[in-house]
């Protein structure tokens, strides 16, 4: 049993780690081209400082499991605590791009472990009762860092240097680490596991979630049916059926399937997936229409998304104290509702939008989101064994991860998809009988941009102004109908959500 004290300072030590983890992922994408000028790199090569951190972040998950098994957690903490200070400090001192990819790698490495161990500690400290407040804390770094991560980003680029947005880590991350060593009790003297750690899983594990990220990650600039890809899935699909086929024959598997036994545990690991999915593919959006279509600046787009920030900072924990009280079934099946309310609310979007129209669904999903994290993750780790916690912390960060990969790919792909289809459907529609084209040849040709009364939009755009103006008109309005169907998609997968959720077994911990 844990003084409330001692539980207290865990859980401010982890959330303040576990923030500037999650600020890594989004804060970096804003430097992008600053680093690419400084470096003298082009698009293509710097987009690996984002596929590298991403990779590494997800191939160590699993192998965190033994880790907390064979030595505890303590060490491992303050180990990925250090390795992502030094490797932070590296980067922002990188000269060329190759030393940031392999220092990116580093800490991803590093980063990457702390969501498994941050679990696995609060399923330790936490009694089952608690650990829905404690999530909905935790779930502050998770959720709020995106959207801060954008406007921190903005603003550094704009007033310092992109070395910044790495040397902004060291301060928070030296912190904790003395709060680790200090306050944290030294556990790794009371571990007896004797197994050996299954290399042969690992291998095949890494090398299927190394390749189908990249698949993912690079599927919209390679071309999904180009050579790359396909050899990217082939080698992912060739690990996934390796590591089946060898793992029950390893007497300690790098992931024990027998969890997935537990009804709630399957469900909620099913709920987290279609979360995911929805969540980080709808957010990757966002930003995208804000700043493309809206025409506003990184810095401004991250200040538009800060209230929804705020409001899971300030629902998730009262929302996960909820749960803790009256059970997370109900908790789970309205978030999701609410979460499918407010993607629902963006299908009528346009290039008029006001400022409420965008941010009062953000507010809505921001209660939505804090309604879901911490039943989620508080139910996934009550619904096992305390000898399960380790797996259970390890396959919630991993699902989380792969659905979100899926999710961005498959949403950027479908509104590839769609831009093509309304920009086809709407030109189409171009012609010398419709009368909204009339009138607009008519202005235009009273103001002398039309020269010539040549074909309509395409190749003739370059030479003939008007045709010019309204070829991006055309464009416009189909890109904006895409992201509306984008957003009411993402809706339909939350809704989808609803139906395992529903299934939950509604247990209340006293």
């Amino acid at each position: 049993m844990y003084s409330k004290e001692y539980k207290n300072l865990i859980l401010i030590l982890l959330v303040a780690f576990f923030f500037m983890v999650m600020l890594d992922m989004s804060i970096v994408t804003i430097a992008i081209p600053k680093i690419m000028s400084s470096l003298g790199v082009d698009l293509e090569e710097v987009d690996w400082i984002m596929i590298a951190y991403n990779v590494a972040t997800a191939i160590i998950i699993m192998p965190i499991t033994f880790i907390i098994k064979k030595i505890g957690l303590k060490i491992p903490i303050a180990l990925s605590i250090i390795f992502f200070t030094v490797s932070s400090i590296a980067c922002g001192f990188a000269t060329s791009i190759n030393m940031l990819i392999i220092f990116r790698i580093i800490q991803g490495l590093s980063g990457g472990g702390i969501a498994p161990l941050g679990l696995a500690l609060m399923g330790k400290v936490f009694e089952p009762r608690e650990r829905g407040r404690a999530m909905g804390i935790w779930g502050i770094g998770a959720m709020a860092a995106p959207a801060i991560g954008p406007t921190l980003g903005g603003w550094i680029t704009d007033h310092l240097t992109w070395r910044w947005v790495f040397f902004v880590n060291v301060p928070v991350a030296i912190i904790t680490l003395i709060g680790i060593l200090i306050i944290m009790e030294d556990d790794h003297k009371a571990q007896h596991f004797k197994a050996n750690f299954d290399f042969i899983g690992f291998v095949f594990f890494a090398a299927a979630i190394a390749f189908i990220l990249v698949a993912f990650n690079e599927g919209q600039n390679k071309g999904w049916d180009s050579t790359y890809i396909y050899t990217c899935e082939l080698i992912s699909a060739g690990g996934f059926i390796m590591f089946f086929l060898f793992e029950p024959f390893i007497s300690h598997p790098l992931i024990d399937f027998n969890i997935f036994k537990n009804y709630n545990f399957t469900l909620i690991t099913l709920i987290n997936a279609v979360r995911a999915i929805a969540l980080f593919g709808s957010l990757f959006i966002i930003p995208v229409y804000l700043e493309n279509i809206m025409d506003y600046t990184p810095y401004a787009t991250g200040l538009i998304m800060m209230p929804s920030a705020f409001a899971v900072a300030l629902s998730a924990p009262v929302f996960g104290k909820g749960a803790d009280r009256f059970g997370p079934k109900y908790f789970i099946v309205f978030g999701m509702a609410l979460t499918a309310l407010s993607l629902f609310l963006y299908w009528n979007l346009s290039v008029q939008s006001s400022l409420y129209d965008i941010i009062y669904p953000s507010i809505i999903r921001g209660i939505g989101l804090g309604m879901l994290y911490s039943p989620i993750m508080s139910t996934g780790l009550n619904s096992v064994k305390m000898e399960q916690i380790p797996e259970a912390s390890g396959l919630l960060p991993i699902t989380m991860r792969l659905a979100s990969g899926f999710g961005i790919a498959y949403f950027a792909n479908y509104l590839a998809e769609k831009q093509v289809y309304y920009t086809t459907r709407y030109g189409d529609k171009i012609n010398y009988r419709n009368f909204a084209f009339l009138k607009a040849k008519s202005y235009f040709n009273s103001n002398g941009l039309f020269k010539s009364n040549v074909g309509v939009i395409a190749g003739t755009a370059k030479i003939n102004p008007g045709l010019g103006i309204i070829d991006s008109l055309v464009k416009m309005f189909a890109t904006v109908q895409s992201y509306d169907d984008v957003f009411i998609v993402a809706g339909v997968f939350c809704l989808a959500g609803i139906i395992p959720a529903v299934m939950l077994k509604n247990k209340v911990h006293r």
